[in-house]
């Protein structure tokens, strides 16, 4: 059973497309489209997919999670909350699960917005906590990507699901990643990323950061500092790139420096393209 969201318009007031949602539990589920890569291929439907936290699945959900045949779930969140919000996910379609090393538990979570703005009030420090939070994701995403890649190269890691608790940052930058090694063009990768924008309900999301950020700095958040937080703003997934190109050289060394060489990529682009 398919689920429509309302249309929402952004703040700069121009419409966005309805989108269509398949679980009405986890809202931004979807399968990564079709997208164009390199010599005239394309992703393969159904083969990559991205969500949010999937601790809220009715039943109807579960039944049209089975058909798709995941084997391989990649949770991005930390361990706090893997307990706090347990996913669940259909019995009679087992998913192998990758999770986050223990380590990355406080600089892939809230922890560094938190301190940031700490010292740091307003939309201005908001802004640049986010820019910072991306320009660190590719270092602390590289072992569960690596984990997932090679899965996904061996043959038994597709279908694949990435998520994290909302779905638009550490799922964004994520996914964006697996999508580069893929060869997609990188306008169909910033696309994709925006879409998320279409799918969750910011004003929802950002309530949540509110009492959240509110409750531990004690005061109240700024609509402005909100703003910034939930925003998918492109020079947020432009930050990740950058470091990537300071840090590694740009993909191909990333790449190569989290063991998925030119070969794995190959590989990958045999399966995952058509």
């Amino acid at each position: 059973m398919r689920h429509r969201r309302k249309q929402r318009v952004p703040p700069d007031g121009a419409p966005r497309a309805e989108a269509v949602t398949l679980l009405a539990g986890a809202p931004n589920f979807r399968a990564v489209d079709a997208l164009p890569a390199s010599g005239g291929r394309r992703l393969r439907h159904g083969m990559v997919y991205r969500s949010g936290a999937l601790s809220a699945l009715t039943d109807t959900d579960i039944a049209a999670i089975e058909p798709l045949g995941i084997k391989l779930v990649c949770d991005l969140r930390s361990a706090a909350e893997r307990r706090r919000f347990p996913t669940l996910w259909p019995g009679l379609a087992p998913a192998r699960t990758i999770a986050m090393p223990a380590e990355t538990d406080r600089e892939a979570g809230m922890q560094p917005l938190i301190d940031r703005l700490a010292h740091e009030p307003g939309p201005d420090g908001a802004r640049r906590a986010m820019l910072d939070l991306y320009a660190s994701l590719p270092r602390l995403l590289a072992p569960a990507l690596q984990a997932t890649l090679e899965a996904a190269a061996s043959g038994w890691g597709v279908p694949m699901l990435l998520h994290c608790h909302v779905g638009k940052d550490r799922t964004g930058v994520a996914v964006a990643l697996i999508l580069t090694a893929l060869g997609i063009e990188p306008a169909a990768i910033a696309a994709d990323y925006r879409e998320t924008a279409n799918r969750i309900d910011i004003a929802v999301e950002t309530r949540h950061f509110a009492r959240t950020l509110g409750t531990v700095l004690g005061r109240v958040i700024d609509p402005g500092t909100l703003d910034q937080l939930g925003r998918t703003d492109p020079a947020y997934l432009d930050a990740a790139f950058a470091a990537i190109d300071q840090t590694w050289g740009g993909p191909q060394g990333y790449f190569d420096a989290i063991g998925i060489t030119a070969s794995g990529r190959d590989r990958l682009q045999s399966l995952l393209l058509a």
